[in-house]
Order: C-alpha cells, then sequence, then structure tokens
C-alpha cells in the first residue's frame, strides 16, 4: 500500500525541492540571522513552540543561523548546494521567486522604525543574495527579486544587483498580527489601482507584476480605484487588454481559480503541491507543469474531459510522456509561443519571443504554476 503524501514546511529544502519539480518554480522567504546568514524563514516572530525550544528572543532576526537550526530552518547556501533543486533551476527553464523579508521594529537588527538602518539592512540582504545568485550560473530569466519592503528597487540599485527586481504591493506592515496588518493595509490597497500598478512596474523595468489576488478576485477587487478587472468575461478580457503579454503573477491561487488563471495566461502561486491533488473543482485533471511541460491541445482536451476516476492514470501517463519544455527543439518551443502569443495577445513579435527562449529559459510573457514558499504554506 502507497504511503499518503505528507507536504514538507514551508521554506523547507524539502518543500522547495518538492515545489520546483511538481510545477513550474518556486517561491520563497529569506531571513538575514544576527550572525549574518540568509536563512529560509517567513515569518519576523517564532512560534512559542519554537521560543520554548531555544529560548531567547521572540524575533527571528535576533538569534544565530545555528539556534534556528535547531528548529530546522536551513541556510539558504544549502539550498543552493542541493542539486536537484539546483539543476532544475539552472537547466530547465524553472523560475524562482526570491523573497526578501524585513525584521520587526523591534528586533535587533535594523529594530526600529529609522528608514536608513531599514535600509541598510535591505541593501546588505540583496547583495548577499546577488553575490550568492552569480555563482549559481543561471539566467536573468530565471530569477526576480522581491519584497514588500518600501523603496525595496532603490535598495537594490543601491547594492549594486543585477537580477531582475520587483516591488510586491500594497506594502504590508511590519507591525501586528495578521488581522491587523490586513486592516492597516486597506488603504493603500484601495488606493492603488491595479492599471497604475501595472503601468509603474512595467515602467521602471520589473519582468512581471506581482499580483495580490485580491485585485482580480472576489469582492474585493471592487474596492479600488479606477476600472476594474477580474478573471472571467469582460472583466478577464479587460485585463489581457491592458497586460499585453506583461506577465502578473497572482498569490495566494487557491486551486478553485487555477483554471481561470491558465485561461487567462496568468502566473499563480499555489499552496497545493500534493501528488494526489489530481482533480479541479470544475472538474477535469490538474496539470501543475503549466510551463515546464506544456501540453498539446489534444492532451490538454483529454485531461479536461476525462471522468475523475481516470485522472490520476491520466497525470501519471502525461508526467512519463509529455516532452518537457528543455527538451524540446527549437521550431517546437516556437510553435508554443506563436500559439499562446495569438491566444494571449501578447505585445512582442514571434522573432523577440524565440530570441529569449532556449532549453535553459523561458520569456517572462509564458503563464506558469508555482509553488508558494515551495510547497504551500503551512496553514496554522
Amino acid at each position: 500500500m502507497t504511503e499518503a503524501w505528507v507536504k514538507p514546511i514551508e521554506n523547507s529544502i524539502e518543500g522547495i525541492r518538492q515545489g520546483m519539480l511538481h510545477t513550474d518554480g518556486v517561491e520563497f522567504d529569506l531571513r538575514l540571522t544576527m550572525d549574518g546568514e540568509l536563512v529560509l524563514f517567513h515569518d519576523n516572530h517564532l512560534s512559542k513552540p519554537q521560543i520554548e525550544q531555544i529560548g531567547g528572543s521572540k524575533w527571528t532576526e535576533d538569534h544565530t543561523s545555528e539556534e534556528l537550526a535547531e528548529l530546522d530552518i536551513r541556510l539558504f547556501r544549502t539550498l543552493l548546494d542541493d542539486d536537484v533543486f539546483a539543476n532544475a533551476w539552472r537547466d530547465h527553464g524553472k523560475v524562482a521567486c526570491v523573497e526578501l523579508k524585513m525584521p520587526h521594529p523591534k528586533s535587533k537588527i535594523a529594530g526600529s522604525v529609522n528608514p536608513k538602518k531599514r535600509e541598510k539592512h535591505a541593501r546588505v540582504m540583496a547583495k548577499m543574495v546577488d553575490s550568492m545568485l552569480n555563482e549559481m550560473d543561471l539566467q536573468q530569466s530565471n530569477v526576480v527579486m522581491i519584497s514588500f519592503k518600501r523603496r525595496f528597487r532603490h535598495a537594490c540599485a543601491r547594492a549594486n544587483v543585477r537580477w531582475p527586481v520587483a516591488q510586491l504591493q500594497p506594502a504590508i506592515p511590519e507591525i501586528g498580527g495578521r488581522r491587523m496588518k490586513r486592516i492597516l493595509t486597506l488603504p493603500s490597497f484601495m488606493w492603488l489601482s491595479l492599471a497604475f500598478h501595472l503601468k509603474h512596474q512595467k515602467m521602471v523595468g520589473a519582468p512581471m507584476l506581482p499580483c495580490a489576488l485580491e485585485y482580480i478576485h472576489g469582492a474585493t477587487r471592487h474596492l479600488t480605484l479606477g476600472r476594474t478587472f477580474g478573471l472571467k468575461g469582460y472583466t478577464g478580457r479587460r485585463l489581457n487588454r491592458l497586460r499585453k503579454g506583461y506577465q502578473a503573477y497572482v498569490w495566494p491561487t487557491p486551486i478553485g481559480v487555477e483554471k481561470s488563471l491558465q485561461e487567462l495566461g496568468l502566473t499563480g502561486m499555489t499552496d497545493d503541491t500534493s501528488p494526489d491533488s489530481v482533480t479541479l473543482p470544475e472538474g477535469g485533471a490538474r496539470w501543475t507543469r503549466w510551463a515546464s511541460q506544456p501540453l498539446e491541445p489534444e492532451r490538454a482536451a483529454l485531461l479536461r474531459d476525462a471522468d475523475p476516476s481516470d485522472h490520476s492514470a491520466l497525470i501519471e501517463e502525461a508526467t512519463r510522456e509529455v516532452t518537457p519544455w528543455h527538451e524540446l527543439s527549437g521550431i517546437e518551443r516556437r510553435g508554443f509561443l506563436s500559439s499562446w502569443r495569438k491566444k494571449w495577445n501578447w505585445d512582442r513579435d514571434i522573432d523577440e519571443l524565440v530570441a529569449d527562449s532556449s532549453p535553459k529559459t523561458m520569456p517572462w510573457e509564458m503563464s506558469r504554476l508555482l509553488g508558494h514558499r515551495g510547497s504551500g504554506k503551512d496553514f496554522r
């Protein structure tokens, strides 16, 4: 009897490896420790059981990497040394969104609301990430550095970062719990129209638009200034007319919106990378490698129309038989790009798209599904 799959912890080496292999790439979080190491961790504070285990401050940045290792919080350099992860990232055209997290104002590292201290902290982190990525032999289109830190692009420019950068908006404060953060963020969310956000990101050279799901799905999409955008009907078509192929990375991406995102040519960040999750809520088999193992129309139709009892077997079959992006011929890659360009109204011509494509690279326009925090967020 096959053992049930157990989701790895968010931002763990195992989880990030799972996300990289099972989808088109990953998003993960970095923090800077008291002893100057980059570690894989999301929260600015430790949980009560974690504090009881290692003692000391509740703030993550107040601890050394050695102390955090007791909690199975791993170093960024350990992830980069993982051959399975690194080979998929470097050689198979997968993408990674590397998010730099800022410390809580009460922490000892950059612990204040002084913008100069926090700016310096962001520069130190950006410079370290830049240096470590430079040793990986990656392509520019395989990575983007992101952060909610205000003026993040400015900090990266001062750190001479050579990799693509994108600003997460609206800025989320470091203080307060989840509910308080959402309340404090609401005014900036309402004032920041999606159209302005997209045009600004494009103007400053960001390779894609980081887009909160609330801008295009649910009642919250009606709260912002400007025109309303959505995932279906005329609001979806309006979004694609605005984008013209400029990619939006949408988070979070519940399984219930995956089909709509893919049909619009958007990119999603999923918290469900389980190999047992084989059926979409609307029906049809669930395929999670939209870009890195693209389906021909006939295969896509087969998965869409199949009986749920056949989904698992059909996905296993497709995984074995469908040619991954890095093994496609130049003619085959051009064929996919030409089809997607026409379907989703990409602005760049086909020769430009092909020039940005290789076994190791994909154009930023491509629609992908990524593992959020590796193999998915931990729901506590």
